[in-house]
């Protein structure tokens, strides 16, 4: 099953025509456009089978909702999101995976960045509240790059009952707190994993703390008390990939 979403900006459109343009149902241009990225881009000989539309910024404006748009947007398919029960099924199916829970987060930038970072750190499945977001918010594919597509997606009703499941399959479940006295490289990451990180500002709701196997905390030397979510998304994620690449 497949649904359709429009992503915008360069970066995220040119990663679709590149790795996936069978995906591509219409690729919109701005007509008075001179950028010569897009330009070049359009020369390619894949582009040559894309349903190129060429169209007003003023109908891309309107489209996505900013003019931030530079000049290109495409509408494409990706695979449907997983829900509790099949995301349980394919994890169970997948011993040693690497989950990444986002609590409460609402912000599409902040999901598109923890997104990309955790395709780039190979992480099996990102986990978001049906009740929090908007995944069809062009915004997530813009800042994502290309890793909406790319990356396994749940979206569950009931962030609980989705870490309580997964934690019958096996998987050891790690939160973020600014309060923890273990540092987020000390635990041992190498079995089945679920990374559980939470709105800034409000960090994880009181709930998902109490489900977690530990909480840990990223240890800050300066002035500033906390990071932005996809900072410490990063940080967390690449500390499991360094002691499984180790390994």
């Amino acid at each position: 099953m497949s649904k359709e979403v429009t992503i915008y900006g360069f970066n995220s459109v040119e990663t679709s025509v590149s790795k996936n343009p069978n995906s591509i149902i219409d690729l919109y241009v701005d007509k008075s456009s001179s950028n010569k990225r897009i330009e070049k881009l359009l020369t390619r000989k894949v582009a040559s089978r894309l349903n190129i539309i060429r169209v007003d910024k003023s109908f891309l404006s309107e489209l996505l909702s900013t003019e931030k748009h530079q000049g290109i947007a495409a509408k494409i398919t990706i695979n449907e999101f997983f829900d509790l029960k099949s995301s349980i099924q394919f994890l169970s199916q997948n011993e040693g995976s690497l989950v990444l829970i986002l609590d409460d987060l609402d912000d599409p930038r902040n999901i598109g960045a923890c997104l990309r970072t955790a395709n780039a750190a190979d992480v099996d499945m990102v986990v978001l509240s049906k009740n929090r977001v908007n995944m069809d918010s062009p915004v997530i594919g813009k800042v994502s790059s290309g890793a909406l597509q790319k990356t396994n997606i749940a979206v569950v009703s009931n962030i609980s009952q989705f870490i309580s499941r997964i934690k019958e399959i096996g998987f050891w479940v790690y939160g973020t707190s600014e309060n923890a006295e273990v540092s987020y490289w000390q635990p041992n990451y190498n079995d089945s994993t679920a990374i559980i990180v939470g709105s800034e500002g409000a960090g994880l709701r009181d709930l998902t703390k109490s489900q977690c196997d530990q909480l840990l905390s990223i240890p800050m030397s300066g002035v500033v008390s906390s990071l932005n979510v996809s900072v410490a998304c990063g940080l967390m994620l690449y500390e499991v990939l360094r002691q499984r690449s180790a390994n």
